[in-house]
């Protein structure tokens, strides 16, 4: 009977491990080797990412891969442990796809797309303008579907560059707690370049920087107006307490 208790309670315990590990197997990962920060409108673009732990979920299935670079190309090459190319695959377009197998005996696969960076849709200063330089979907046997991850990049024009410096310069000027019409032109400065407006938002920025300026020499002048203020006072008082004391003596004579 003890015996049977304690097999038992050994299954139990192998099924609450079961349970508790079972969802917390590794998945399939992507990251990037070569990933632009930014880059202008119209330029060339490209990127390379590694995609690894393949088989800790399903053996065979289907990595989708889609971009919103223009003009796309991907080279997709796949290599087993000893580091080898087993196989690599050429697509143009947006979108492609590659059927990984464990059985090719591919431990990791490289992806590295280029095409042209693409215009700017809406404009956002925060958080910065982004596109989509690749995004990877795991996809199973069946249809299912399973983000992996998603790679982003900036991109500007020259005129957009221009004018988020300026309003990054009249930001750190202005600060936290600056004067409300600075403040207020930084905000102008903001809506106008989330518009494409451009040559307001600099305009906007520039006058928020030079309120700025102006309030803080206004506050650096009174604070110096009121330390002379003070110290005419403890100079005047420290003569009045000096002649006070000279003239002591004779009142008591």
């Amino acid at each position: 009977m003890s015996n049977k208790r304690t097999v038992v309670a050994a299954s139990v315990a192998v099924l609450l491990i079961s349970a508790l590990f079972s969802g917390s197997a590794v998945a399939v990962q992507s990251s990037p080797d070569d990933l632009p920060e930014e880059s202008e409108v119209g330029t060339e673009f490209e990127a390379t990412f590694e995609v690894t732990d393949l088989f800790d979920e399903f053996e065979r299935w289907t990595l989708l891969s889609s971009t919103e670079l223009d003009n796309a190309t991907w080279t997709i090459r796949q290599f087993n442990q000893a580091g080898d190319e087993t196989s690599r695959e050429d697509i143009d377009g947006q979108n492609a796809t590659q059927q990984v197998d464990l059985d090719d005996g591919t431990a990791t696969v490289e992806v590295r797309v280029t095409g042209t960076t693409p215009e700017i849709e809406t404009f956002s200063y925060d958080p910065p303008d982004r596109f989509v330089a690749a995004n990877f979907t795991l996809q199973r046997e069946g249809g299912s579907e399973r983000a992996i991850s998603t790679h982003e990049s900036h991109h500007y024009t020259q005129e957009s560059k221009e004018a988020r410096g300026e309003i990054d310069r009249a930001r750190d000027t202005v600060g936290e707690s600056g004067p409300d019409d600075a403040r207020s032109s930084l905000d102008s400065a903001i809506s106008a370049y989330e518009s494409g407006n451009f040559e307001n938002a600099i305009n906007n920025a520039e006058r928020a920087e030079d309120e700025a300026s102006e309030s803080q020499l206004i506050r650096n002048a009174l604070l110096g107006v009121g330390a002379v203020v003070v110290l005419a006072i403890l100079i005047g008082g420290g003569y009045w307490v000096y002649k006070s004391r000279q003239q002591g003596p004779s009142r008591l004579k």
